[in-house]
């Protein structure tokens, strides 16, 4: 791995600030800099501030980011209410950007996040130019063997959140007391056990009976999807990814080495150097 930063990398060049949409306040972290849109969605039970170290490398690349906490995540609003699916994730998150006045944007998303990207791209062409599925889930069935339990996904306890992360990222040195600490105490946060445990019955069963990938070939949008996948991924195995790319002719497959599921993370540098390539922007 080129750059094992700290989680807060990043966390100085960006702002963050409510956006209350559809009913639900979440919170938007945004680049200071960059021009080419670029909406950053993250993984169940993750938040926003995940993608916060790659964002000096992707405003380099010419991008400026708005990475979003989902319902039941990060500082959004918690518990009862929000739909807790791919499809609902995905109205959501499109309201959102009309309520910034965003449109014709790159949508990355990591794990239930590109489940959710490729549902904006299919349901709003009209905010959505082009996706960047991450260890998707969402195209490809997620083998039994790599299911989480309900009760793994909800856990908030140092020790949970711990073994979660171990699980996250293939460097172990990364996963600090500190990052442990903020981690287990967002996700204990009121309602947030409620959001998890219904996000992780739609991952333990609907999930894999709403696949996407024939969809996105049948609207002609495989050219314009880049697949993201770590090369040791321990929550969706890099054969999801192979799977996608042979169903999606005319899509571009990125193995990342020496990272996991949050491949961004663990090597901005390498992760902004492909999104500048991809889209052939200047470096």
């Amino acid at each position: 791995m080129s750059d094992a930063r700290p989680f807060t990398s990043g966390r100085d060049q960006v702002i963050s600030y409510p956006v209350t949409a559809a009913g639900i306040r979440t919170r938007v972290v945004e680049s200071v800099g960059g021009v080419a849109p670029l909406v950053c969605l993250h993984g169940a039970g993750s938040r926003a501030d995940r993608f916060v170290p790659a964002v000096p490398g992707l405003v380099d690349a010419g991008y400026h980011v708005f990475a979003i906490d989902s319902p039941g995540h990060g500082l959004a609003d918690k518990g009862a209410g929000p739909d807790y699916t791919a499809a609902g994730f995905a109205a959501f998150f499109s309201a959102v950007l009309d309520e910034l006045g965003l449109s014709g944007v790159t949508v990355a998303g990591t794990s239930l996040g590109a489940h959710v990207a490729a549902h904006m791209a299919l349901t709003r062409p009209d905010l959505v130019s082009s996706v960047v599925l991450i260890g998707a889930i969402g195209l490809a069935p997620l083998p039994e063997e790599n299911m989480t339990p309900r009760e793994v996904l909800a856990d908030a306890s140092d020790a949970g959140v711990r073994r979660k992360l171990d699980l996250l990222v293939a460097d172990p040195a990364m996963v600090t007391d500190a990052w442990v600490r903020e981690e287990s105490m967002i996700n204990s946060s009121l309602g947030a056990r409620e959001s998890l445990t219904a996000v992780a019955d739609f991952l333990l069963g609907p999930c894999n009976e709403d696949l996407v990938v024939d969809a996105l070939a049948d609207a002609g949008l495989a050219d314009r999807v880049l697949l993201v996948w770590g090369e040791d991924d321990r929550w969706t195995p890099l054969s999801m990814g192979h799977a996608a790319h042979a169903a999606l002719p005319g899509s571009r497959l990125e193995v990342m080495g020496g990272c996991g599921h949050a491949p961004y993370f663990e090597d901005p540098d390498r992760f902004a150097q492909i999104m500048a390539e991809w889209r052939r922007l200047p470096v």
